[in-house]
């Protein structure tokens, strides 16, 4: 009878020990992966701060007879950045927000191939570097994110750390996919 009862207290005192184990991994996991999301929605925000630079830039060189177009490009690259701005938590709507913002980028860096005296300009030149340069380390801090995200709904899904899962509500995060 003794021996059944200190075998329960061991397992007793197992399950908890490894239900601790399992907090402290998942809590571990979610700062982790939070302070990458905010280190990549600091770049990102560090790219959306330099457009005024780049739209105000090209409209210094604006030729009359592409007034229009170049219009309607800077001014739809201004929307979707005042939607980047106000949208800072990470999942499908960020995402689609982000390319979308990345795909009038690339339109409002393109411009400078049609027009010549812009794809001269220094500050021009600069702000595509520049841009070129934030693009490549938002693309290596997502890759980074997206591996702890990935590593994170794995540690989710494992059967050992279901009830501190359920206790605490955590729930898969959705891959944040940079073009």
């Amino acid at each position: 009878m003794e021996h059944i009862i200190f075998i329960s207290i061991g397992v007793v005192i197992f399950l908890v020990f490894l239900g601790s184990m399992s907090i402290v991994h998942i809590r571990t996991m979610r700062d982790d992966l939070n302070t990458r999301w905010y280190n990549l929605a600091d770049k990102l925000q560090y790219r959306q701060d330099l457009m005024p630079n780049l739209v105000e830039t090209i409209r210094l060189h604006i030729p009359d007879n592409k007034k229009i177009e170049y219009e309607r490009i800077i001014d739809q690259s201004i929307q979707v950045r005042d939607k980047a701005g106000k949208n800072a938590v990470p999942g499908a709507e960020k995402i689609a927000i982000e390319h979308s913002l990345s795909g009038n980028i690339k339109q409002l860096l393109d411009l400078a191939i049609e027009n010549r005296e812009l794809s001269q300009n220094t500050n021009f030149l600069e702000l595509r570097k520049e841009f070129k340069e934030i693009s490549k380390e938002i693309e290596e801090m997502s890759n980074e994110y997206n591996v702890k995200v990935r590593h994170h709904n794995r540690s989710v899904k494992r059967i050992y750390n279901l009830i501190p899962v359920l206790l605490m509500r955590y729930s898969k995060k959705k891959i944040f996919e940079f073009e």
